[in-house]
Formats: C-alpha cells, sequence, structure tokens
C-alpha cells in the first residue's frame, strides 16, 4: 500500500527538524564545553601567576620588611602589577562557566587580592606617614592574610587542574560514543 505523497513529505519534514534540532543543541553542548575548557585554562594560568607572585611577596616581606632591610612601604606598594588580573577582570561574567563551588571559591580568592591589595596601600600610607607608622600587629596580620590567599591559590589551581582532568575525559568518551 502506498502512503500518500503528502503524509512522506510531513514525516521527512518532522524527521528533518528534529535532527536538526538534536544537532544543534550538540553543536552548543560542545562549544560551550570549549568555551568552559579555555576559560578554565586561562584563569588557572592567572591564579598560578598570582599565586607565585604572593609566594615571592610572602618571602620578601617576612624576610626584608620584617627584619627592617626595607622599608614597608617599599615593598608593599609592589604587591600586585596592573597585568596580573585581566583574564578575571575582562570576564568575570563567564565566571558562570564554572560549577557553583568553584565559582564561588573564584570569586573569594579575587575578592581577598583585592583586600591584600586595599590593605598593603593602607599600610603603605601608614609607614610612609610621619609619626608611628603600621605597628608590627599590623604587619603580622598583614603576612598572614598573604599566607591564606596563598594557601588558598594552591587549592584552587589544584581544583581548577583536577575539573580539567575531568572535563578532558568528557570530551574524550564523547567522541569515542561511550
Amino acid at each position: 500500500m502506498a502512503t500518500p505523497l503528502s503524509i512522506t513529505i510531513i514525516i521527512s519534514a518532522g524527521l528533518s527538524g528534529v535532527v536538526s534540532y538534536v544537532t544543534s543543541r550538540l553543536s552548543q553542548t560542545n562549544q560551550r564545553l570549549l568555551e568552559r575548557q579555555t576559560y578554565r585554562v586561562a584563569m588557572l594560568a592567572e591564579i598560578r601567576g598570582l599565586h607565585q607572585r604572593l609566594v615571592e611577596y610572602e618571602f620578601t616581606f617576612s624576610e626584608r620588611v620584617l627584619t627592617g632591610q626595607v622599608t614597608s612601604a617599599q615593598v608593599l606598594q609592589v604587591l600586585l602589577q596592573s597585568g596580573d588580573m585581566v583574564v578575571y577582570n575582562n570576564h568575570a561574567s563567564s565566571i558562570g562557566l564554572f560549577d557553583r563551588r568553584t565559582a564561588l571559591r573564584i570569586v573569594r580568592f579575587y575578592a581577598g587580592i583585592r583586600n591584600l591589595q586595599g590593605r598593603a596601600i593602607v599600610l603603605a600610607e601608614m609607614a610612609a606617614a610621619p609619626g608611628p607608622g603600621g605597628g608590627d600587629e599590623d604587619m603580622q596580620k598583614h603576612l598572614e592574610h598573604v599566607r591564606r590567599l596563598r594557601r588558598r591559590a594552591g587549592l584552587l589551581i589544584r581544583r581548577l587542574r583536577r575539573t580539567r582532568l575531568s572535563l578532558f575525559r568528557t570530551l574524550l568518551f564523547r567522541a569515542r560514543g561511550y
């Protein structure tokens, strides 16, 4: 029994629409995964750079400032350079590409960095002003804040690296059809 031409056309149009929709969704999913991977790698590189800068700053601060070899005003003013947080500043709207827990940790880390910068500026102004400068207690608190941020950066680096590997496995399994 032959099917009428109009039913064949309707069925093929419906099938074509379904296949087009599924293909579009798969393409969007793959594009989002690639964006997430690219942003994750860029964020990982930036946080590694900030971690290294915090390690150097902590060493300089504890070895030279607390021992009196260099004035605190000189060291406090060179905590971060202008290009150290370019990825976060330019792509903060892409933070939603991460899961909630990772996104929250990233935002907290950068808030801590901003707080540390503000603290360093205040301590530098106190040290440069005539009269009693920043006390040892303030300097110790500042050093402890630097250490806390350095540890947080290390944990964040491990988390981003681990998630990157699981994302790679996901893409690999999808490519193989598992």
